[in-house]
């Protein structure tokens, strides 16, 4: 068998793990691994050391060894010991390091001081330095050595960060002592290099021999952690079989196991696959109990949401509210309550984080809408009143006033009703929901001239409302409660869609105020009604008609539930069930798209909210293949590059959206660039 190229070696313990470059054939080896059809073949073979030792005679070199010591770095001078009885079989070590007897050279000590700082160019100067203050003196072979491997190691560092990986192959073939359990790093960016050029099997075996021969438990668990971020988890079993007990009798990889176990509930999340395996939904649970982490607490309370499980899903965000009483938290618990028709309970869930963000102002005024939609009518407390009408003016939210306006009508304030109905109008003058409510309050008090306005400019546009008073008959308000009604309400008006009359029941659906089971409807009603819930803001019940709608015989109305039904679960913030909506009929390039940018979005924006910042990098990559991400969306990519670490594609994403004088990336560039210049070199 003919040999080409340099060994590449993993030199452990005295022993070398030599990859070597092979013209085409395969042969018996420790962790052999599987060649690329078409490449020349990369083995892995135990092999002795092979440097070339010097006579018995010769004297040692222990400068290094006596170097390390005197600083105190006992790591380093186990390896170096290591090194020279490898060298000098004989050799015996000295009893004390620190002996008097040993008188060091001061400009030799000072090369090692340079060489100990990585500057190893300076310490080249300065042995030239040394030679030309004194001829006689030759460095030895062993500082020559470790200056051939400081630099290598540069060198290999340098070709990693800049993604040449297969320089970083090249060099470690050239430079087989770097691999070591003293330079693991150097083990792992070969790992990574193997990998990223479609050498995995090779890149396996590197994080396998440091798992069965390097003992440190923190460089043993960042391996794992490296593999993660590369492999897919099928690869990572293997590793994780690897594991040994730790200190405290745990295996010391549990940690890792979590790690997966999150992984696996965001891919489900996601959209990724629809059901976690319950070993990993059982083993995050368990430590969530034990440890009340917000973090996994409110991942769990999202994947019983996604399983259609809102109890146990609001169970989990109760604890995660009572261990981080945050806005992340009261996101998680509203929505929660939203599915388990608790909007009242949602609404003061929220009432101290609505401010927050924007979507915590989106989902405070949904929930406030459907608790203004309850039906029969709930006498609400001035403070509650005051907070959702407070809300309402500052978001100018149509849709939550016309919710006002028909919590008016149906505490029979007709006129209060209808000045909430006019700022809605104001607001949004599409909305046909507003305009109908203004109509109906409009009617109960005999204003013909403003029902015939309203008649006038909608007609062509409405089909209920050009035919109010023909073909349907307002219904007069609610009894209302004991109380005098909602003072609030009276003292600043806005506009809520009117609720519907005799054909609440779903006849035509013009109107769907009241609460209609939507099994009562035919699957056409249901959509109908479904719609004009979506105007009202009342995401919640839109999907149960749209449901209802998707069991229709037409595959138009079958197709517009879906769209409708996605678009629901979007707007009270369930990606992937919104996804699963959009699969459930057939919809046109252009809905699909949309769709999925909505989609994607959304699962974006909740992954980084809850602090999955992986999860988020995923959905934005989805959506990528969608449309392109705008500024704002672009900083979100850098800021959740910069929270797993990988500064370098912070920092380039955060420069580039900069330079077109966006704030917060401008800001995110200081933050990344800060950072970095802390960071050991």
């Amino acid at each position: 068998m003919k040999l080409i190229g340099l060994p590449l070696a993993l030199a452990l313990g005295g022993c070398v793990l030599a990859y070597t470059m092979v013209n085409g054939q395969s042969f018996d080896a420790a962790f052999a691994a599987k060649d690329t059809p078409g490449e020349p073949a990369v083995q892995i073979v135990a092999q002795a050391p092979t440097p070339a030792a010097p006579a018995p005679t010769t004297k040692v070199d222990e400068t290094a060894l006596r170097y390390f010591a005197k600083l105190g770095d006992t790591q380093r001078v186990e390896a170096e010991m290591a090194r020279l009885k490898a060298l000098y079989p004989d050799w015996v070590p000295p009893t004390n390091l620190l002996s008097n007897d040993y008188v060091p050279d001061a400009a030799v000590e000072h090369i090692w001081d340079l060489f100990n700082q990585g500057d190893f160019a300076g310490a080249r100067a300065a042995i030239a330095e040394k030679q030309k203050a004194d001829p006689s003196f030759t460095p030895s072979p062993d500082l020559l050595h470790s200056l051939d491997l400081g630099e290598a190691s540069a060198r290999l560092r340098n070709a990693s960060d800049a993604g040449q990986y297969q320089t970083v192959i090249t060099i470690a073939a050239n430079a087989p002592e770097l691999l070591t359990c003293a330079n693991v790093d150097a083990m792992w960016r070969l790992a990574e290099a193997f990998i990223k050029t479609d050498a995995k099997q090779r890149g396996l075996d590197a994080y396998t021999y440091i798992l069965t021969s390097c003992t440190d438990p923190a460089e043993r668990l960042a391996t794992l952690q490296k593999a993660m971020v590369l492999l897919d988890r099928v690869d990572i079993e293997p590793l994780l079989a690897l594991e040994k007990p730790g200190a405290d009798g745990a295996g010391e990889f549990t940690a890792i196991r979590l790690d997966l176990a999150r992984n696996a509930i965001a891919a489900v999340l996601s959209g990724k696959m629809p059901k976690a395996q319950p070993t990993d939904v059982t083993l995050l649970q368990t430590s969530a109990k034990q440890t009340k982490a917000a973090d996994d607490l409110r991942l769990l309370g999202w994947y019983a949401l996604n399983q259609k499980q809102p109890s146990e899903g609001r169970d989990w965000f109760e604890m995660a509210m009572t261990a981080d009483p945050s806005m992340l938290s009261a996101h998680g618990m509203a929505v929660a309550l939203l599915d388990l028709k608790r909007p009242g309970e949602a609404e003061a869930v929220l009432a101290d984080y609505r401010d927050d963000s924007e979507a915590l102002t989106t989902l405070y005024l949904t929930a406030a809408a459907s608790l203004l939609a309850v039906q029969p009518v709930v006498d609400l407390t001035p403070d509650v009143l005051s907070r959702i009408v407070e809300e309402t003016m500052s978001a100018k939210s149509a849709a939550t006033a016309q919710e006002l306006g028909w919590y008016a009508y149906g505490f029979g304030q007709p006129q209060t009703a209808i000045a909430w109905f006019k700022l809605a109008t104001t607001w949004d003058p599409s909305s046909e929901p507003s305009a109908y409510g203004l109509l109906v309050a409009s009617d109960s008090i005999k204003d013909t001239a403003t029902v015939q306005e309203i008649q006038h400019a909608w007609s062509s546009r409405s089909a209920r409302i050009a035919n109010f008073g023909k073909t349907t008959s307002t219904r007069s308000p609610a009894t209302p409660p004991a109380s005098t009604g909602p003072p609030l309400v009276q003292q600043i008006a806005t506009e809520a869609p009117a609720r519907q009359t005799s054909s609440d029941t779903g006849g035509n659906a013009s109107s769907c105020s009241r609460f209609v089971p939507p099994e009562s409807l035919s699957p056409a009603q249901a959509l109908k009604r479904a719609w004009c819930l979506m105007d009202l803001a009342r995401p919640t019940d839109a999907a149960a008609n749209f449901a209802r709608a998707l069991q229709s015989g037409s595959e138009t109305v079958r197709s517009d539930a879906a769209y409708g039904q996605s678009l629901a679960f979007v707007r009270l913030g369930l990606a992937t069930d919104a996804a699963v909506a959009a699969a459930s009929a057939p919809q046109s390039e252009a809905r699909v798209i949309q769709l999925q940018v909505d989609i994607n979005t959304q699962t974006a924006l909740q992954a980084y909210q809850i602090g999955d910042y992986r999860r988020a990098l995923v959905a934005l990559d989805e959506r990528a293949r969608y449309a392109p991400e705008q500024n704002d969306l672009l900083t979100l990519r850098a800021w959740s590059y910069f929270h797993i670490k990988r500064y370098k594609e912070s920092e380039q994403i955060f420069a580039a959206v900069a330079a077109t004088g966006y704030a917060p990336a401008v800001e995110g560039l200081n933050t990344v660039r800060a950072v970095r210049a802390a960071q050991p070199r």
